[in-house]
């Protein structure tokens, strides 16, 4: 039998490659991407203490010409990774929190959306990692769900 499986040309399947484990971890204002091999910083809240080559939340946000609103970040209030791991979406907790995503893999973030006086309750991404939801409760006190597009980096419901 086994003559017969050499002679045929059959060969063993090599053993494929694993994933690496990847997580995001939030350290002293600072949001990590951690695998086996490296930790690299992602995001951090303050650019005095920013690591070489991660971005920064912006210290006020202008949704519109002529409005500039004051984030004031203290601290990241969810860190959420896509399901596939190349998003990871965070809102911070300061004077007004601000919601966004920046790539898992580094690079420019993304402002989605700012809440006065009222924050995220939990942030969910779709299964297909392109949509990304917040459900929150504003000051009239009705439960919101808002829908962005983390790729076109805006809100669409």
């Amino acid at each position: 039998m086994l003559a017969l499986l050499v002679g045929s040309g059959c060969r063993p399947t090599p053993p494929r490659a694993q994933p690496q484990p990847l997580s995001f971890v939030v350290e002293g204002g600072t949001i990590y991407r951690q695998d086996r091999s490296e930790r690299r910083a992602l995001l951090t809240l303050d650019s005095a203490a920013a690591p070489s080559g991660a971005a920064i939340v912006p210290r006020q946000w202008s949704p519109a010409q002529g409005s500039t609103f004051s984030v004031a970040a203290t601290r990241y209030r969810h860190v959420v990774p896509s399901p596939l791991a190349d998003w990871v979406a965070f809102e911070t907790a300061g004077t007004h929190e601000l919601v966004g995503v920046v790539p898992a893999a580094g690079g420019a973030l993304k402002v989605l959306d700012f809440y006065f006086d009222s924050s995220a309750d939990s942030l969910q991404w779709a299964p297909s990692g392109r949509y990304l939801s917040a459900f929150y409760t504003p000051p009239s006190g009705t439960a919101e769900v808002r829908v962005y597009d983390a790729t076109l980096g805006k809100r669409i419901k």
